[in-house]
């Protein structure tokens, strides 16, 4: 099974980011029309090499320290709705952008996380002379819960198992989800920011788009 969204983190340190004071879109990226934006966070992460499909819009550049931001908007829209407006997306960049990733490969990869709940676009832009990778997310929180609920439940205990648990339980995942639960407890990637939005997107009572970006240092 293709890896979805992300593949090996190669050794990443994740720092805690900071929620921003008031929740606006801080990403310059168009949202859904009409999406109301539930919260905003900033964070900067170390990391290795990521070869996965639509983690290279993000993480392109290789190794090195990033800095970025994930962004959750809550929506009444229903998936096949966002799904045409992400199709809309691909075949239209908004202004400065292009699709990252294109090809067969990311179209399968989409097409399994579709089953899950979760459609992407991954895009790429210059911001001051550096490369911005963005991944722009529609996730519907009943159908992933529904699908990987038993999986995505172990995400806030595994950071405290051993080692000897955390491996097997992620190739597990793995087989069963495509992205491995290290890669889901992870915020500061595309997987990990749609699962960290899950409670915010349930409270809300909708569907969410979730915006992820980063620029290398």
């Amino acid at each position: 099974m293709l890896v979805t969204l992300i593949a090996c983190s190669g050794g990443n340190q994740s720092k805690e980011g900071s929620p921003s004071p008031k929740a606006t879109n801080a990403i310059a990226f168009p949202l859904f029309e009409g999406a109301a934006v539930l919260s905003a966070r900033t964070w900067s992460t170390t990391v290795g090499a990521r070869p996965g499909l639509a983690d290279r819009s993000v993480f392109r550049q290789g190794a090195g320290t990033y800095v970025g931001h994930d962004v959750v908007a809550g929506t009444q829209a229903m998936m096949p709705a966002l799904e045409t407006w992400l199709g809309d997306l691909s075949a239209n960049p908004p202004a400065g952008y292009s699709v990252a990733v294109r090809g067969n490969g990311i179209e399968a990869v989409r097409a399994h996380t579709r089953d899950l709940g979760i459609d992407f676009v991954p895009f790429e832009s210059t911001e001051d002379a550096k490369r911005h990778g963005v991944v722009v997310m529609a996730v519907d929180p009943s159908t992933l819960a529904e699908k990987a609920g038993p999986m995505l439940g172990l995400v806030g205990k595994f950071k405290l198992m051993p080692a000897t648990l955390r491996d097997p339980l992620d190739a597990q995942a793995k087989r069963q989800l495509g992205f491995s639960l290290s890669e889901a407890a992870n915020p500061d990637t595309p997987i990990g920011a749609a699962v960290a939005a899950l409670d915010q997107l349930r409270d809300f009572g909708g569907r969410g788009i979730v915006l992820i970006d980063a620029v290398k240092q």
